[in-house]
């Protein structure tokens, strides 16, 4: 029965013995039946593939391919097609239908109850199938049906169930088609079709090699080329839709690749700024790109503009780009100022190579950070390297309840010229002040602590409050505005803040001081802040912000052309 002739050729390519055939087409036959172990036992494992693509684990995706027993009828349906069995072949193929069916109903339905699915890499790597992976399924084909021939190797088949994956897709299948994703769905049970025609037909042609076919002659018995056709024809159309979409994913995979040169390289020229990472999209034939970017301060939108610019002539297409900012810095220990940008597969960090510039605003900023560790609630928000008419300029922002005193701002200027060794570099410290508040207005930086404060203190300071207050109202021409009080070594001091047109004298503070002090028996420590908000010239007086408002002009658009050089 098992002896081949095609052609008058033997056809026994592949050694076996006639007892070993006969096992081959008892155990499929035996494998291929329909039956309630077979669908139970395929449906557990479209269920477990199921749970493994929502949870994005590869091990328990494996763990389903070797519970999975469909592998065997489709090889059934090869040796049934070779060997001429028709109810081999019926049977195996009743049991691949009605157990694909069963496999995507489960898996639909866990997909229909009310957990928040996403999308996972293992269940996107499984709607868009391409030529490689048919490729898989033809190898995986052969060493399915030679495993089964070749009882030295017949444990191999485990493995070959994990090569195909073939129950994954198919619960991949159901999952898509309950959240109405059903080109996903589409892309998944093709995956699934190129496995079965592949495995089919290069499962046949090994079991031909191995002399299992009855023996046959072209010209006489066409039937048996005909059983073949319908599969060679499918295969054909899938191999042909598989290339369709290699070609497609190739094409997708080179826009991936220039859209992320371009982001790397552009953002690489901007100090501590690198993609952390990136999503796109084509719609109505334009290019939409969302970039989450790391970077110590947000993007303005010409620089949003010059990185769109970069993309023309390399993708022929309209481009809109969008750069989420994800504010951050990175801190070193004292002295050490690396660009750390990742590992590589020895674990060892990689330093970015810095521009000049960059390399400045690095140490710079090492600097000023190791600086403002000596004042506590000073933060450092941005640094920036500028050119200005006085010489090349670092310029910091800074965040806190005080402005630095020109000492300490030198100081840190000259650790900045020791650290590049630039002895001609200049730096601005620009404050952002953090304003703290009662029900007084305005605290100042200094003025907010307060030790030994017991409940009669606190009487105490009411007191002052109305009589100070009611002390500047005999003055026409002073305002107080703010009173500010501080409690230490059990004296009480207060600083008086006023504005007005004429000040008050030292020998009136030291009376006020000295009535304030009886009234309440308690030592005293008063002093009065005079705050003209005024600017005298020889044409008059005019406010400080409008007697500043040409020198702002200036800086300003000397900045502008700076940063037109710069770019």
């Amino acid at each position: 029965m098992f002896e081949s002739k095609l052609k008058g050729f033997k056809i026994n390519w592949i050694k076996t013995s006639r007892e070993r055939r006969e096992f081959v087409v008892k155990e499929v036959t035996s494998g291929s039946e329909p039956g309630v172990r077979f669908y139970l036992l395929l449906s557990t494992s479209a269920l477990i593939a199921a749970f493994g693509l929502i949870a994005n684990s590869t091990a328990v995706i494996i763990g389903a391919m070797l519970v999975s027993p469909l592998m065997t009828p489709i090889i059934g349906s090869s040796l049934g097609l070779v060997v001429g069995d028709g109810r081999l072949f019926a049977n195996s193929l009743r049991s691949i239908v009605i157990g694909t069916v069963l496999a995507i109903f489960f898996s639909a339905l866990l997909g229909f109850l009310p957990l928040a699915l996403e999308a996972t890499p293992e269940m996107l790597s499984r709607v868009r199938p391409t030529l490689l992976d048919l490729f898989v399924a033809v190898l995986a084909g052969f060493a399915g049906s030679y495993a089964m021939i070749d009882e030295k190797v017949s444990p191999a088949l485990p493995g070959v169930a994990i090569a195909t994956a073939i129950v994954p897709p198919l619960s991949n299948t159901g999952i898509c088609l309950s959240l109405g994703y059903y080109e996903g769905a589409f892309g998944s049970f093709m995956l699934f079709f190129a496995n079965f025609l592949s495995i089919l037909l290069v499962a046949s042609a090994t079991f031909i090699a191995a002399g299992m076919s009855p023996a046959v002659s072209l010209r006489k018995d066409k039937n048996f080329v005909r059983s073949f056709v319908l599969a060679v024809v499918g295969f054909v159309v899938v191999a042909a839709f598989l290339t369709y979409s290699l070609v497609e994913i190739v094409k997708e995979r080179k826009l991936k690749d220039t859209i992320e040169t371009t982001l790397n390289s552009e953002f690489d020229k901007l100090h501590s700024t690198s993609v952390d990472s990136y999503v796109y999209d084509i719609q109505d034939e334009k290019l939409y790109i969302l970039a989450s970017v790391r970077s110590p301060i947000v993007m303005t939108p010409k620089d949003i503009k010059k990185l769109q610019e970069a993309f023309e002539g390399q993708i022929d297409m309209p481009i809109e780009l969008i750069v989420r900012s994800i504010i951050s810095k990175d801190v070193s220990a004292t002295g050490n100022a690396n660009a750390i940008i990742d590992q590589n597969l020895d674990g060892f960090f990689l330093n970015k190579e810095l521009k000049p510039d960059q390399v400045i605003i690095r140490k710079s900023e090492q600097v000023i950070l190791e600086q403002l560790a000596h004042w506590p609630k000073m933060r450092l928000v941005n640094t920036e390297y500028i050119d200005l008419a006085r010489g090349a300029t670092i310029l910091a922002t800074v965040t806190g309840f005080r402005v630095l005193t020109d000492r300490e701002i030198a100081g840190i200027e000259n650790h900045i010229r020791e650290a590049l060794e630039e002895p001609t570099i200049n730096l601005i410290i620009r404050t952002v002040k953090t304003n703290i508040s009662d029900h007084n207005g305005e605290m100042l930086y200094g003025w907010i602590y307060h030790e030994d404060v017991n409940d009669e203190t606190y009487k105490q300071l009411f007191i002052l409050d109305d009589k100070i207050k009611a002390r500047f109202e005999e003055y026409p021409k002073l305002f107080l505005i703010n009173l500010h009080t501080t409690v230490s070594s059990g004296e009480i001091k207060l600083l008086v803040e006023a504005v007005g047109t004429e000040p008050i004298s030292p020998q009136e503070v030291a009376i006020m001081e000295k009535e304030l002090s009886e009234e309440i028996d308690r030592p005293i420590q008063l002093d009065v802040w005079y705050r003209s908000d005024a600017v005298i010239t020889g044409d008059g007086y005019r406010s400080f912000e409008e007697y500043n408002e040409a020198n702002i002009e200036r800086l300003e658009k000397q900045l502008r052309k700076s940063n037109v050089n710069g770019d």
